[in-house]
This record gives C-alpha cells, structure tokens and sequence, in this order.
C-alpha cells in the first residue's frame, strides 16, 4: 500500500544574515507515520521543524524561501495562525502556561484564539486530551491545580494533550524527551506510537536509538543539506552514504 503525502518541501533554503542553514531541502512527509530528522548539533534539524508552522516568523533575521505544501497551499503563504492550528509543535522543555491550571492549559489553544467554547465542550475537550496521553487518572483529583506542579514528565504530556487539543493534522516534537528522565522518556516513546493513528508525526531526536524505535522514516541532516531520506529500518540497516553511516556509528554527534 502505498503512503499518502501529507506534507511537501520543495527547494527549502532557510538564511540568517548571510548564513545558509537549510540548503535547497526537498521531502516529503507521511500521513500518520512518524519520521525523525536527525544530525549532528547545529545541522538545521529544529531550523527545519520550526519553519513548517512558521515559528521563524517571529524572528525577523530568518529569510525562508521555497514551497511547503499541505491541503494544496503552500504554508509559507498562509496565515500562520491558521498554520499553528492545523500543524501543531512541542518542544524540547516542557513549558506549561504558569499561570494557567491543567484544565486551563489543555484549552489554551481555544482560550488565546478567543473561541468560545461552552461548559460542555470545554470539559470534553480536557477528558478526551488528558485521556489520550494517559494524564488523566494521574491529574483529576488536581485538574484546577497550576501545571507547573507537575513533573518534568507529566508537564511534557500536558503540552502535547494542549496542543492535540486542537486537532492539528502534524505534530511536530523538537527533541521531546531530552529533559526527562528514562521512565518518563519510555512514557513519552510509547504516546508517540500511539497517537501517529491519528496524527502524523515530524520529531527531532538526537538519540539514534529513540529514532530506531519510534519512527517509520528518518532523514539525515547534515550542515544544512538532507543527506539521506528512506525507511527507519533501511537507514539504519544500509545506509547509503558514508556520512549516515559515520553518525550512527556515532563517529561524530
């Protein structure tokens, strides 16, 4: 059976000043798979996940050319807060709204965007999203309490039931468990697994095994350019160039 697209780079060159971070990039992402960009520090992997829902047009110094399609608009023409809805980011810390309760956070994406929403539809919402990272149970008794009570685990759920709250399409993780512990960690690995039957899934992961045991594609990144695209298990079986094959070998990180 053959994939479906749901989200196409052509020809993606991404610049502050006069460096070059991203490079011409072209790829393709897939529907309700998960794929891990991978590469040494500093390559372009959060540069390249930020773009997609324009979060580099909060930084005036990026210059971001090239066509990223998704529902047959390019996105780097479309109302980014309408992008923000529909491809939705967590990222690396977890980072609650402090002044915010838990049932508060997981309506944050309706509350900033001032839609009205009635009792009813509020509570659902919050049922359904604590439920589906498994933060229910652990939260209920304390759902009015602030989310920065939480643990480092537990607050990193709470942003990723925020942000499924708006039923995004895409979820883009930049690094989401490099702050947790490996029980939380292991917590966190097996959401992903479970939510890419509704989502589709674009993580940043700086930890091959993570990548080997999360995602269904890897890309391969390195200074700017997209080394190596194919199935996780293709990649890390028979990687095609000697680059891929020096990082997973962890030649250099």
């Amino acid at each position: 059976m053959t994939n479906k697209t749901i989200l196409t780079i052509e020809n993606l060159n991404i610049s502050v000043k006069k460096h070059k971070i991203i490079k011409n990039l072209s790829i393709q992402f897939f529907k309700n798979k998960v794929t891990a960009i991978m590469g040494p520090s500093g390559c372009g992997k959060t540069t390249l996940i930020r773009s997609l829902n324009r979060m580099h047009d909060l930084d005036k110094s990026f210059k971001v050319k090239g066509s990223i399609a998704f529902d047959n608009k390019n996105l780097l023409k479309t109302d980014p807060i309408l992008v923000r809805q529909q491809i939705g980011m967590v990222f690396q810390r977890p980072n609650p709204f402090p002044n915010m309760s838990i049932y508060e956070n997981v309506l944050a994406g309706y509350i900033l965007n001032g839609i009205k929403l009635s009792k009813e539809e509020k509570d659902n919402i919050v049922d359904i999203n604590l439920k589906k990272v498994g933060l229910y149970d652990e939260v209920a008794d304390n759902i009015h309490r602030k989310g920065s009570h939480l643990s480092g685990g537990q607050q990193q759920r709470l942003c990723i039931a925020r942000t499924l709250a708006m039923k995004p399409k895409v979820l883009l993780l930049d690094e989401p468990t490099s702050a947790l512990d490996p029980k939380a960690t292991t917590r966190i690995e097996n959401l992903i697994n479970d939510l890419k039957n509704e989502v589709s899934i674009i993580m940043v992961t700086h930890n091959i095994e993570q990548a080997s045991r999360v995602s269904d594609y890897t890309a391969f990144l390195y200074l700017g350019d997209l080394i190596e695209y194919e199935t996780t298990e293709n990649i890390f079986t028979v990687p095609k160039d000697k680059r891929t094959e020096e990082y997973l070998s962890r030649k250099y990180g």
